[in-house]
């Protein structure tokens, strides 16, 4: 059997968990916590985008969110105050004129919730190393929940839809390698030059670290000479360090590596580099905003989770900011924005 954990001590990799529940007479409760995902120093959750028709009412606990009924179609949520840590939930209560509801399932098109986050890059965090972008990237998610629609349109939905997100893949184990009963390595699926720990457990309690691992993107086979029984029936791979690290904790020891800290004043100050500096769905299509300088020509490229562009646009800057529209149908959830100066259009 194969036991998978998530990295460090947080035992996943867990960004956002979003729960949606019908409460009955037109009234929607969504609750938004925010995980302390260690692949991220700082996650600031700065829009909450809901497909929401006919929305006649509102409330929320929090003073940090204010809330605008957008065009009668959406119900949108901006943060107004300071960010607090994680982790942290927010709960919002929505009511339509609609007293039936369905799950808006996101298939293209904002159909359930889109959440606009602005995040800073741990050290580990896979996408350092690689240099793809600034400690600072700016990029939304959209996903299932409950929305309220007329009564030919409900579709059976029980009354509570939870939904969990990670931003980045989890480390993924395909198997153990063994023969005739005897386990002597893992295969595993990871998009990055990393090191990792393999640990192992005769109970899903107590874990013993078996060895450091690097990993050979996208899939490592590991296998040693040494059988692997001994340490006990359930594996898992803890995340280490970004790329090939040799100066490591021995394995009896509770030590963890040492790591810079990671703080905004150590990015280029952000008039000296481009950036994004925010986006919005608006009728089908995702606004990117853009801080620049005028006359300056930029590449603004869409990622996904994986670093791979989707979908560049050029621009030419006439003044300190600027917009580009990407087509939302064609991008896939979640995504990243960045950009990059370009010595011509």
């Amino acid at each position: 059997m194969v036991f998978l954990l998530g990295l460090g001590n947080s035992f996943a990799t867990t960004f956002l968990q979003f729960d949606s529940t019908y409460l009955g007479d037109g009234w929607f409760q969504y609750r938004m916590q925010v995980m302390n995902d260690p692949f991220f120093t700082e996650a600031d959750i700065i829009g909450l985008q809901i497909n929401f028709t006919n929305q006649i009412d509102q409330s929320t606990d929090s003073q940090n969110w204010t809330n605008y009924d957008s065009d009668n179609a959406y119900s949108c949520w901006f943060f107004s105050q300071s960010y607090p840590a994680r982790p942290y939930e927010e709960v919002f209560l929505v009511r339509s004129a609609e007293t039936s509801y369905r799950l808006g399932t996101n298939n293209g098109v904002l159909d359930g919730v889109l959440v606009v986050f602005s995040l800073y890059l741990a050290d580990f965090n896979p996408w350092v190393l690689n240099g793809d972008v600034s400690a600072n990237i700016v990029g939304y998610a959209a996903f299932p929940c409950l929305v309220p629609c007329p009564p030919e349109q409900a579709d059976g939905s029980p009354t509570n839809f939870s939904y969990t997100l990670k931003l980045l893949p989890d480390i993924s184990i395909q198997q153990l390698i063994q023969s005739n009963g005897v386990v002597s390595g893992v295969d595993f699926l990871w998009d990055y030059d990393s090191t990792l720990l393999l640990q192992a457990s005769t109970d899903l309690t107590t874990w013993t670290n078996v060895t450091y691992i690097w990993s050979v993107p996208p899939e490592t086979l590991w296998i040693t000479n040494t059988p692997l029984n001994d340490f006990g029936q359930f594996f898992r791979l803890e995340l280490v360090a970004d790329g090939y690290q040799t100066n490591l904790p021995p394995l009896t020891s509770n030590a963890v590596l040492a790591k810079p800290a990671a703080s905004r004043v150590s990015v280029a100050p952000l008039a000296a580099i481009p950036r994004v500096s925010g986006c919005q769905m608006i009728k089908g299509k995702i606004a990117v905003s853009v801080a620049t300088q005028p006359n300056q020509h930029y590449s603004v490229s869409a990622l996904d989770s994986h670093k791979v562009v989707q979908a560049t646009q050029p621009l030419t800057a006439a003044g300190n900011s600027a917009t580009v529209y990407f087509d939302a149908q064609s991008l896939p959830t979640p995504v990243f924005f960045q950009v990059a100066a370009t010595s011509a259009p």
